[in-house]
């Protein structure tokens, strides 16, 4: 990763005070964007069109509302040869197949609150192509490729001005007014990022309506304090992106949206998805 990670740096501290620039660089996360494949390209994950779901695997649905939708599905065997760093731990074996509820027809689409209402697949074997079952919706079809990024917390994550040793709560205008949010250094991580639609494995979230990780973290407190028996949440094992998939051509999500599906660090490094959150923001 040393390439991107120097370029990052170069720009960090281009723009940013020699501290700012280090301990900003101290909470970077390496991630795997996600692009369209050219036809000569190792293709690492695909969105849309219908699941190959090994036999005897039903089709994910939630009782009695109905299936859920098919978005798309990550190869990790074809990302873990890429070489390129996630951020998470990751089996190299297999596909991540992800699910949601999308009833457009009714307007009814999943809610991080409602846990049957989205899914994740760890699929170890080939399987066949499944029909869609009605009620579920069906994406265009795109195959993706894998490039190596990093990148940094959202603006508003209470996160970034802690690592900055910035108090953003006595001062918010000054925090505001902070090099790290001037728009000539975002500019220039955004040119280096490349253009969108922005699907994403691992690293920090890009939000459309803020701090994603904090809003999976406040669902999760929410449960918890409906659910004596499952004890306290543990803020030392913070929610991070597993997979984000962008609103593109042959689906939007919501206005011009994007789907998360986040997971706690500790339960990656197991194979654990059964604590899988997912948060869908849009405009």
């Amino acid at each position: 990763m040393s390439g991107i990670f120097d370029d990052v740096a170069r720009l960090a501290h281009q723009h940013l005070d020699a501290e700012t620039a280090e301990a900003w660089l101290r909470i970077v996360r390496p991630s795997v964007a996600l692009v369209p494949a050219e036809p000569d390209d190792a293709v690492v994950a695909r969105l849309g069109g219908r699941p190959r779901l090994p036999d005897g695997t039903p089709w994910p649905r939630w009782d009695p509302v109905g299936p859920l939708s098919y978005v798309g599905e990550l190869d990790l065997a074809a990302l873990a040869a890429t070489g390129y760093d996630p951020g998470v731990p990751l089996p190299a074996v297999g596909r991540f197949a992800f699910f949601v509820l999308d009833k457009s027809d009714d307007y009814d689409f999943a809610d991080g609150s409602e846990p049957d209402s989205y899914r994740v697949l760890h699929l170890t074997a080939d399987g066949t192509v499944r029909p869609t079952p009605p009620g579920a919706s069906t994406y265009a079809e795109q195959t993706l490729t894998a490039r190596q990024v990093v990148t940094a917390p959202d603006i508003f994550d209470p996160a970034l001005p802690v690592a900055l040793a910035v108090d953003a709560d006595a001062d918010y205008r000054a925090w505001l007014d902070h090099p790290v949010q001037a728009p000539a250094f975002s500019d220039a991580l955004e040119r280096l990022r490349g253009s969108l639609p922005r699907h994403q494995v691992g690293g920090w979230a890009i939000a459309v309506q803020g701090p994603v990780e904090v809003e999976a973290a406040r669902a999760e407190a929410r449960r918890r304090s409906l659910e004596p028996e499952a004890g306290a949440a543990n803020e030392n094992d913070p929610w991070v992106l597993l997979f984000q998939v962008d609103s593109y051509d042959g689906a939007q999500w919501g206005d011009v949206g994007s789907l998360y599906w986040l997971a706690r660090t500790e339960d990656l490094a197991r194979g654990d998805l059964s604590n899988t959150r997912f948060v869908m923001q849009c405009c």
